[in-house]
């Protein structure tokens, strides 16, 4: 079978452009994820919005006024969770040389306040190539989130304009279709950020009595806490646990040992069996597949790829559903 020269070109034109496609979503892959998160929260304020027009407010005015109600909201209650905290950070810091010295005194051998102190310095200093990079990190991390609340406000203040643009890059027999598509992703979405909410809630909780049955001052607080921080996947839950261990290690090592293992018994569970469980009853979206999402998502993309892991599963699973195995194979979901 002969193959003309232009087929063949054009076949090498679709293989190149995909794979430089391909290659520059792998490179610029952040802001990406950064634009979808911006698109989830859009979702879930536009709904306020929604209801704010209806009320006679602007959607100009509405959008706006409902992200800056969530920011003081979650300001309000940082400051609610910060004095309790300080507090118990204070009483911590004038406690935990004694209970260092009382470690000193059960098992003898040289000051264990000198070895920590050693160990800390040697380390630190070990990290002092990686500060630059740290800081980086951080103030990317700052303007990540600033564009997240731009792009959330632009979205919910406009919502039809980027949803018909969408559905213009769409065929007119397929549009309607797409359009139904199209507003399954956006319900799920919107429902996805609501069980992320219901699963910081029960970490929260979950914590907080974990800490109050092991005598933990500030229990109330320190669950709030964590709750707040259950949002941010994996460097939120190891920061929570920071305040709780060493207000617990300035009572007894035994307090402090018992709240590492509530912290790493409860992160189990939010990963393993609540957040996952919360999902399928949601979303309809099978445990093991939450669970292999951010785990994959986590190796290949890092800290970025576990947050957005589960709304891009849940997402995909409805195209799936509805454009493959409700369209192609005729089955019904």
């Amino acid at each position: 079978m002969e193959i003309r020269s232009g087929t063949a070109l054009r076949v090498v034109a679709i293989v190149f452009g995909v794979l430089i496609a391909l290659r520059f979503l792998w490179i610029a892959h952040a802001i990406f994820f950064i634009t979808f998160l911006g698109i989830v929260f859009g979702l879930a304020v536009s709904r306020a919005a929604d209801w704010l027009e209806a009320h006679r407010v602007r959607r100009g005015i509405g959008a706006p006024a409902t992200m800056f109600a969530a920011i003081v909201l979650i300001v309000a209650l940082t400051a609610l969770v910060a004095p309790s905290v300080t507090t118990e950070t204070g009483d911590m810091r004038r406690e935990l040389p004694q209970a260092l010295k009382t470690l000193e005194q059960k098992f003898g051998g040289a000051p264990i306040a000198d070895h920590a102190i050693a160990l800390i310095g040697k380390e630190l200093r070990g990290l002092a190539r990686f500060l630059f990079p740290m800081i980086s990190g951080i103030v990317g991390a700052v303007g990540g989130v600033i564009i997240v609340l731009f792009i959330a406000i632009y979205v919910a203040v406009e919502p039809g304009v980027y949803r018909a643009g969408a559905l213009h890059l769409v065929p007119h027999r397929h549009r309607a279709r797409a359009e139904e598509v199209v507003g399954a992703l956006c319900d799920t979405l919107r429902q996805w950020l609501v069980a992320r909410l219901m699963a910081m809630a029960a970490v929260g909780l979950i914590t907080g009595l974990g800490l109050f049955a092991l005598g933990v001052k500030g229990a109330a607080a320190l669950g709030l806490f964590a709750g707040l921080l259950e949002l941010i996947p994996f460097f939120g839950p190891f920061v929570s646990a920071i305040p709780a261990l060493g207000i617990a290690l300035a009572d007894s090592p035994q307090k402090a040992l018992g709240v590492l293992l509530l912290y790493v018994a409860v992160q189990q569970l939010e990963g393993n069996l609540i957040t996952p469980l919360i999902l399928e009853r949601r979303l309809d979206v099978p445990p093991v597949l939450t669970i292999v999402a951010v785990s994959a998502m986590g190796v290949v993309f890092g800290v970025l790829g576990m947050l957005v892991a589960e709304p891009i599963l849940a997402a995909t699973l409805v195209v799936t559903k509805m454009l493959y195995v409700q369209d192609v194979v005729h089955d019904d979901v």
